[in-house]
């Protein structure tokens, strides 16, 4: 228990707390995402006899998982051999209770997307990587985001000498690249050219809880630091947060970023290595000059190392950040060499505070329950109900005005532990 927080941490979300977005999302939303899931594999079987029974088989895997989530069954183990299995495995056979409304929704959304990617890898023709079911939508989303992408490289190439102005401005543009998150777009009737569009407005006043100033002097502090980046979205998102630690490792502050990707398909529009390639290849293969420049440049700097990009299986489990001294040690120790950890997104959020209901004042530094292997800064647009580090009031104010507006992006933290 931390002691920041002074007391028992309250409760983790779950469907059992009927006025939240956590049961919504587990009522409505995962069933449609398993359905959409269903459909594609289905109509790939139809299309292509290579991928018939195969096809067959994981449709016929799903449908029983959504069947389980929606009459409430207990959570099963899980199959095969990953690293992650006995985490996973251990945790479930110690989840009191664990069916789908009652436990933490946090540990029933991660093993949804864990059951989907053993439902694949239990095929022939189906398996991770050279079969990414959310691949097509992932690249397509980047495809749609071009002209938006080339008017950032063209801000992007005109700085020389970034300044703190500048570092301030691409960290903003990193965290609102953030709202781009293709597993909530749909569900909110969001056009991705809207929402990036709305993403250039920077306006403080949607930042809820706002330690730039903090993040940029403890930046600007730094001779030749090392950043982690733990990766959100494919993207529009991925790229931003490539222009951000362009603009970083441009600056005398910073000599090396190291990305954090996931290691298997994640929550739809997660990282994985594919994405990053693909985002690349269409950089250094695109017609515009800016672009192809950019593209080369990012390939060159993995390739001296200065830039590097790896993926751990801790990130694709249901754990918070404050278990990943015991969990995962290795990565823990990894990340006390760095000098700034940035945390992208939502659901790195929610494990970062473990997805309880904290009151929306409580200090973001006790919300993390011990969890501090480095310096560390939470960039996150607003998407489900864990928020903290907020004046009072605040947050139950623009619930009461607008819910949905609330968990869809529009408001957003900058929180750190500086």
């Amino acid at each position: 228990i931390n002691a920041e927080y002074g007391g028992t941490p309250p409760p983790q979300l779950s469907g059992q707390m009927l006025d939240t977005f956590c049961y919504t999302s587990i009522k409505d939303r995962h069933p449609v995402t398993i359905t959409k899931i269903i459909d594609q594999i289905f109509k790939l079987g139809v299309k292509d006899e290579k991928y018939s029974e195969d096809a067959k088989e994981v449709t016929a895997k799903l449908s029983r998982l959504k069947n389980r989530l929606q009459t409430d069954k207990e959570l099963e183990e899980l199959k095969g051999n990953g690293e992650d299995i006995e985490i996973w495995n251990q945790a479930i056979r110690e989840l009191k209770p664990n069916t789908w409304f009652s436990a933490p929704w946090l540990f029933i959304e991660c093993y949804m997307y864990r059951y989907l990617h053993q439902a694949f890898q239990s095929t022939a023709t189906l398996t991770y990587p050279s079969f990414d079911v959310f691949r097509e939508e992932k690249c397509q989303g980047l495809i749609d985001s071009l002209d938006n992408i080339r008017e950032i490289a063209s801000l992007l190439s005109q700085l020389v000498n970034p300044t703190p102005r500048d570092i301030e401005m691409f960290i903003k543009l990193s965290l609102w690249g953030n709202k781009t998150d293709l597993s909530l777009l749909k569900h909110f009737n969001l056009d991705l050219s809207d929402v990036q569009s709305a993403s250039v407005d920077k306006d403080n006043d949607r930042i809820l809880s706002n330690d730039l100033d903090k993040v940029i002097k403890h930046l600007t502090s730094l001779d030749g630091g090392k950043i982690d980046i733990v990766l959100d979205n494919s993207g529009y998102e991925l790229f931003g947060d490539l222009c951000l630690a362009e603009v970083l490792l441009t600056s005398p502050h910073v000599s090396h970023v190291s990305l954090h990707m996931k290691s298997l398909p994640w929550f739809v529009s997660d990282v994985t290595e594919g994405d990053l390639q693909f985002m690349l290849d269409t950089l250094t293969g695109s017609s515009d000059e800016c672009l192809s420049k950019l593209g080369c440049r990012w390939k060159e700097r993995f390739s001296e190392g200065t830039l590097t990009a790896t993926h751990h299986h801790f990130w694709t489990t249901h754990a918070g950040f404050s278990q990943m001294e015991k969990l995962c040690p290795d990565l823990h120790d990894s990340l006390k060499s760095s000098h700034l950890i940035l945390c992208k997104g939502d659901l790195n959020y929610r494990k970062l505070v473990n997805d309880r209901v904290w009151p929306h004042d409580t200090p973001f530094s006790g919300a993390l329950e011990g969890f501090k292997p480095a310096p560390l800064c939470a960039l996150r647009t607003i998407k489900s109900d864990s928020i903290v580090g907020c004046g009072t009031g605040v947050v139950e104010g623009l619930i009461k005005g607008d819910r949905e507006q609330m968990f869809c992006g529009t408001y957003a933290l900058i929180s750190s532990n500086l």
